[in-house]
């Protein structure tokens, strides 16, 4: 196991990391490559956006007939049961 991952390892690795659910030595790694590597840091940036970016998706845009209001709607609700 090198001391610095590789940016393969830490996007594999990067809803973990944001979870906190990586032991400490795992976590301190990744840490050091964000250090260094702009892209990764990016990478996580981006991956923390997303619930955001999908819940400002998913809302019907003024000017949207009541109809398709209520069919997204019951979608989420769908996707809420499972």
């Amino acid at each position: 196991m090198r001391l610095i991952p590789s940016c393969k390892e830490v996007q594999t690795l990067a809803t973990e990391y944001r979870e906190g659910a990586l032991p400490f030595s795992q976590r301190l790694r990744i840490r050091i490559h964000l250090l260094f590597c702009w892209a990764c840091r990016a990478f996580l940036r981006g991956l923390a956006a997303l619930p955001r970016i999908a819940k400002l998706a998913s809302r019907p845009q003024p000017g949207t007939p009541e109809a398709a209001k209520d069919a997204l709607a019951a979608a989420l609700a769908a996707i809420r049961k499972g």
